[in-house]
């Protein structure tokens, strides 16, 4: 019986339904786009910030001695340490592994480059450009093994005229800075000799090595003052096996606090301390929340929208349906068959429109992501419940005036038409 009555309700009743229908689908496809643009753009731009370099730098820890006596102070000496290069696997170990996007150590020296008094002082940078890295002890059976990273990986945005330095076995070939070039006169193609002068006691020993130039970086940093090369190279030339300065780690923090890695990489290497770069990190924390604050007011707004259209419709509903419900009571029905009735009618409304703005939504989304950020959007399948189930509670809260209205309808002043 209920259900009989249900049906003709929504059936005499099609174009208002229909109104209140659209409602709900105008405020389930802004919340499914909006959502949908907000999870996926907020990773992509996540990832789109790596491609601008790294965002945790870790460094040995070093003790500092402070240097003088009372009164006087002459400054500080700070010890020299490395980590070992047999460490580095540790980084893809910690819990949030899946979000470090790459990683790059970095074995630093001053070396001479050219002949007699044409010698000239440059940074040489050895380091890892396109490195197979074999993780030891995996945090979790499933996890891969093999990790290929370097900074070919977490700096794609590198200007480079030539080509990037792709056997992680090669000891000849380099590539240099743009005002490296600039200075030595140096072209692709090119080869030069580079030493280092280690002091040993009174004597200096002196250790060159040749290189061909296969690749010019710029970048407008200090990377333009600089020549890189293989990390053995620069562990043979200065005597530093298996020794490195720094490790450059690109991570994504998107779905957790940078922090986060940062004390989990330095438990795993105790002997470390990680930091992070914070203008970077800070920049793309506030770019992230921003994107993802503006969603939420719009969807906010969308579903208050939403709710005001089919409240509106269902009261006009309420004023058009006094008799029925009027004689309805007078035949016995009982008010929470009122309510019933009208909520049961606002869910089939909620679904219908929750379904068909979710479809629209995904449209509206894949609009937003190439207009807006240039990108397609992925749908995603957990939104669909929440498209349904906010479209269902936004007609429920909705239905709560009309409800009552209808509730306190007094059958006899309705039926004698007062």
């Amino acid at each position: 019986m209920f259900l009989r009555i249900l049906g003709k309700s929504i059936l005499k009743r099609k174009s208002r339904i229909a109104i209140a229908v659209i409602s709900v689908i105008i405020g389930s496809a802004i919340a499914t786009a909006l959502l949908s643009v907000s999870l996926d753009v907020s990773e992509k731009v996540g990832i789109e910030f790596r491609k601008y370099g790294a965002n945790l730098m870790v460094v040995p820890k070093s003790d500092t001695i402070q240097v003088g006596f009372p009164g006087v102070e002459f400054g500080s000496v700070t010890e020299q340490r490395y980590i070992n290069e047999s460490d580095l696997w540790k980084i893809k170990t910690i819990y949030w592994r899946n979000n470090v996007l790459g990683f790059a150590p970095f074995l630093y020296q001053v070396v001479n480059v050219g002949e007699g008094a044409e010698r000239q002082n440059v940074v040489l940078a050895g380091t890892y450009f396109d490195k197979n890295v074999v993780v030891l002890q995996p945090y979790s059976p499933h996890d891969n093994p093999m990790f290929i990273t370097g900074i070919q990986k977490i700096s794609p945005w590198w200007s480079v005229n030539g080509f990037w330095i792709t056997d992680q076995n090669d000891t000849t070939n380099s590539m240099i800075g743009i005002k490296v070039a600039e200075t030595l006169h140096l072209r692709i193609g090119d080869s030069y000799t580079i030493h280092y002068d280690e002091y040993v006691g009174d004597a200096i020993n002196e250790t060159s090595h040749n290189l061909t130039v296969i690749g010019i970086i710029e970048t407008d940093g200090y990377e333009d003052n600089q020549i890189f090369v293989n990390l053995q190279v620069a562990q043979e030339l200065t005597h530093r096996p298996g020794k490195i300065h720094t490790i450059q780690v690109s991570a994504l923090c998107n779905a957790c606090p940078v922090e986060a890695f940062v004390e989990e990489i330095q438990a795993n290497i105790p002997y470390v301390e990680a930091r992070t770069v914070k203008q970077l990190a800070s920049a793309e924390m506030n770019i992230l929340g921003k994107i993802e604050n503006m969603m939420f007011l719009i969807t906010i707004v969308g579903l208050i929208a939403s709710a005001l259209g089919v409240m509106t419709t269902m009261v006009t509903s309420v004023i058009e349906r006094q008799k029925e419900i009027g004689l309805m009571k007078s035949v016995g029905a009982e008010n929470k068959k009122i309510i019933s009735l009208f909520l049961s009618e606002a869910t089939i409304i909620g679904i219908i429109g929750g379904i068909l703005g979710y479809l629209i939504g995904i449209l509206l989304a894949q609009f937003i992501g190439f207009s807006v950020f240039s990108m397609s959007i992925t749908p995603r399948f957990e939104v669909i419940p929440i498209s349904i189930g906010l479209s269902v509670g936004v007609a429920l809260l909705a239905s709560i005036l009309p409800v009552r209205r209808a509730v306190s309808i007094e059958p006899a002043i309705v039926l004698r038409g007062e």
